[in-house]
């Protein structure tokens, strides 16, 4: 399971934070990228801007309950639905949950975050790194 759990990881991991509208190709399996290059960027100045943050079950959320504008919301929103389809796909490919695949991508997320951008632990505390 150890090794699955990595090369789910991995897998999720190089599509999630790769940009732009390709695809990554893994044991023949081509996975959209999870996310346009106009959203991530959205998203991009938004964790800049300590708005919305990576959290541990492996998606975006804003920070604190913060208010966000309409296209960030959109951005958010886009890349998590997009996120959640890969996550699927992956967990049916490996015969295990969703979920399980999600909080791998996660915990690779939150510790990958830039510093002075927040994530969400599985404490439920958002933290800046």
């Amino acid at each position: 399971m150890k090794i699955v759990s990595k090369i789910i990881a991995l897998t999720v991991a190089g599509a999630i934070l790769g940009a732009g509208a390709g695809a990554l190709n893994i044991q023949g399996l081509n996975t959209a990228q999870a996310q346009s290059a106009s959203a991530k960027a959205t998203v991009d100045r938004a964790k800049s801007a300590g708005k919305i943050g990576e959290t541990a079950a492996g998606y975006l959320d804003a920070v604190n309950n913060q208010s966000l504008d309409a296209a960030t919301k959109a951005a958010m929103k886009e890349i998590n639905i997009a996120r959640k389809s890969l996550y699927t796909r992956l967990a049916n490919d490996q015969n295990v949950k969703t979920e399980v695949v999600a909080a791998l991508t996660g915990e690779k997320q939150v510790a990958k975050a830039s510093a002075g951008e927040y994530v969400l632990m599985s404490s439920g505390s958002w933290v800046q790194k």
